[in-house]
């Protein structure tokens, strides 16, 4: 299981726009905004991500073999989308990134009014699964 505020960071990722907490630049592949540091660092420890830049009270950090995540990220939702086990995971690329978003899939489904325009980074539509990724 991963831990909420793990959680919370790679999903802070998926969702970034132009006016959400984190900012994505499809150019660099850069994401901006206020993470938890301890989490960041640890991610970075374990090559997961890189810092790019930490002035101003914002970060800027890559996701490293960012195709590879967002494919698994997609691969986790619509694998938990399908009402299949998270023992998939085992299969993938990249299992934390296919957990991360079997997860947060679980997490999203247990709202009782889903948002049917909720945007998810790397995806149209998480609610018809609907997968594009940039």
């Amino acid at each position: 299981m991963i831990s909420k505020k793990v959680r919370e960071l790679f999903v802070s990722f998926m969702e970034a726009t132009d006016d959400s907490p984190v900012s994505y630049d499809m150019e660099t592949e850069q994401y901006r905004g206020a993470f938890n540091p301890v989490v960041v660092d640890k991610y970075i420890e374990l090559g997961a991500l890189e810092l790019v830049d930490d002035g101003s009270g914002d970060i800027t950090i890559l996701i490293n073999n960012r195709d590879d995540f967002l494919s698994s990220f997609a691969a986790g939702i619509r694998e938990a989308k399908n009402g299949s086990d998270q023992a998939y995971a085992d299969y993938n690329a990249n299992p934390f990134a296919f957990s991360v978003g079997y997860e947060h899939f679980h997490k999203i489904a247990k709202k009782k009014r889903p948002n049917q325009e909720y945007i998810c980074h790397g995806f149209e539509n998480i609610a018809t699964g609907l997968i594009h990724l940039q």
